[in-house]
């Protein structure tokens, strides 16, 4: 359980801090840093098995009293955090997937990938074809597969699409 924290190049310890004392020290959530060595980006590894989507609800409850994050831009649950590996990355979706997607579902592949080596179709077409139930909708799926992949690591989620904390996007609504 962890959150990939977005953020400008250079403001990424900035993003990491703020961050960090909303979900540790106002929330009261043991974190660890880890270094993505990606320019922008930053992850935070929650200490125990807390489900990251309450956390991103009572994140959601904090902006709404006190306002938006200052320098962190985005913040993406992660059910997972795994070695990139196509194999594995093929079955941890599969695994997620099934816990939550229904036949009567549908759903969606959304692939970020930095820094890595491996295909955007390759991975897609690779996870699309373990999972085959449930209805494929590009446009206005019930369920997205979120698969961010940052150098050696890789995040997964399957969540309803825009789950994850875009700070531009609360400052739009209100």
């Amino acid at each position: 359980m962890s959150f990939l924290i977005s953020s400008q190049r250079t403001l990424e310890r900035d993003a990491l801090s703020e961050s960090y004392y909303v979900i540790s020290d106002v929330l009261g959530y043991e974190l660890s840093p880890l270094r993505s060595r990606v320019p922008g980006l930053s992850i935070l590894k929650l200490n125990s098995d807390i489900n990251p989507f309450e956390v991103i609800s009572k994140i959601r409850d904090y902006i709404a009293d006190t306002g938006p994050l200052i320098t962190c831009l985005k913040i993406v649950p992660l059910e997972q955090l795994i070695k990139t590996d196509l194999p594995l990355i093929v079955e941890t979706a599969f695994e997620l997937a099934e816990e939550k997607i229904k036949t009567e579902h549908s759903w969606k592949v959304n692939l970020r990938k930095r820094q890595s080596n491996l295909g955007t179709f390759e991975v897609i077409e690779a996870v699309a074809e373990r999972i085959d139930w449930g209805k494929v909708d590009l446009s206005n799926p019930d369920y997205e597969i979120r698969i961010e992949i940052i150098r050696d690591l890789t995040g997964i989620s399957v969540m309803p699409p825009m789950t994850e904390i875009r700070m531009v996007e609360w400052l739009d609504q209100n």
